[in-house]
């Protein structure tokens, strides 16, 4: 009876995990997705006996795998996208990479729910991944759990209660810490557009920045930040110095910027312009939960400038190709 019941509390914890990053996916509401990496490696190290490190701390953004065990030479990629082209997308970085020379085994977790996949997926032969066995999601974990014993289970299920709790009230608290200070940017910018500058005349895009990253759209994305730095150009920079935003949260909400942004961009497959608008919305909606009066342009001028700075899109319209900023 002790066992069924730590395998029903495993049970709800993962189903309920996968439901609301499936739920907020769908919404673009991607801030749980930030506890996905270390939260799984922590798991699958507990489950399975693994020594997996998160790859994305050693390397901002590794290619093709989130989580690595060298010494049982197992690779795994993280992620709620559970299409074929993704897990075609992953295998092909895998072995551009050569990965293969390092990892024996690629594992793709999908945390939400995979799909039944019908096609073939092509290794070259330089490594073996079979569809049935190697793409996983939290059903498949939970068969494995199954067998274990009650310590296990009983050692499971705390991990889950205390690093589920923790790790998403803590996401959402950084979260709204951010998002009220953008608030306030926001606000500064709509209440003191028009402020003189020393050099309006200065070019929007001195060193190339957004030639390197959206050559395609670079002409919309400089001309848009023309048509308003008159008006809020000089704003940003008082608005940061008003606010007495130091080195330290300034750094932290380009961090937050950069990694909402990315996957604006991604689910606007690359282009610029539709990211932009979909991201200004987001942020829109945000200010509208506080009852506040906003200024949209005062949005999109703030997310076109630090876009320049490269804390918006930092990663540019093609993802395969690294641009340096």
């Amino acid at each position: 009876m002790n066992k069924e019941l730590y395998l029903k509390l495993i049970t709800d914890a993962l189903g309920t995990l996968a439901h609301q990053i499936e739920y907020r996916n769908s919404v673009n509401l991607y801030d749980i997705n930030i506890i996905s990496e270390d939260f799984f490696r922590d798991f699958l190290n507990l489950v399975y006996g693994y020594k997996l490190i998160n790859l994305n701390i050693v390397e901002k953004n590794a290619s093709a795998i989130d989580l690595g065990d060298t010494t049982k030479k197992i690779a795994i990629q993280v992620t709620s996208d559970n299409s074929s082209t993704k897990i075609d997308g992953t295998i092909e970085k895998f072995i551009e990479k050569k990965l293969y020379e390092k990892y024996d085994k690629l594992l793709i977790l999908i945390i939400t729910r995979k799909k039944k996949y019908r096609k073939e997926f092509e290794t070259k032969k330089l490594f073996s991944f079979n569809k049935e066995k190697d793409i996983l999601d939290n059903k498949d974990i939970l068969q494995y759990i199954k067998d274990k014993d009650t310590a296990g289970l009983i050692s499971i299920a705390e991990f889950l209660d205390r690093e589920l709790s923790t790790r998403v009230n803590e996401s959402k608290r950084k979260q709204a810490t951010e998002i009220d200070t953008i608030i306030e940017l926001i606000e500064y910018l709509s209440n003191n557009r028009g402020i003189k500058r020393d050099n309006p005349s200065s070019p929007p895009d001195p060193d190339h920045k957004i030639n390197k990253r959206f050559e395609k759209y670079a002409d919309f994305l400089k001309e848009l930040y023309k048509g308003l730095v008159t008006l809020y150009g000089a704003a940003v920079e008082q608005a940061f110095e008003t606010l007495g935003l130091d080195e330290i949260k300034t750094l932290v909400i380009g961090m937050y910027l950069k990694d909402i942004s990315d996957q604006f961009l991604e689910e606007a497959k690359g282009n610029p312009k539709v990211a932009l608008e979909n991201l200004t919305n987001y942020f829109e909606d945000k200010l509208s939960e506080t009852g506040k009066k906003y200024d949209k342009m005062a949005i999109k001028f703030f997310l076109i400038s630090q876009t320049i700075a490269c804390n918006v899109f930092p990663n540019g319209g093609y993802k395969d190709e690294p641009v340096s900023t």
